[in-house]
């Protein structure tokens, strides 16, 4: 029996298309949480395998390539 892990990510809009890209490549089961039209994010769970995590792992370095230049750009403002 394979155990899956669940997990929800904050996925900021300018991330959407690689983390959806990544998602559909690799088949991963996701359901779409919440949409927060003020953050400018959309709440995913997904669900994975162990064998999934190196992808999980390229999906949260997309997020936080996202969040920290959002914070960046608040911050010169």
């Amino acid at each position: 029996m394979t155990k899956l892990t669940s997990e929800q990510f904050d996925v900021p809009s300018a991330a959407m298309l690689e983390v959806c890209a990544l998602i559909s490549e690799h088949d991963l089961n996701h359901t779409i949480m919440e949409v927060d039209e003020d953050a400018d994010t959309i709440t995913l769970e997904l669900q994975y395998t162990k064998q999934d995590r190196e992808v999980i792992h390229q999906i949260e370095d997309l997020i936080a390539d996202n969040t920290d230049d959002d914070e960046d750009d608040e911050e010169c403002e």
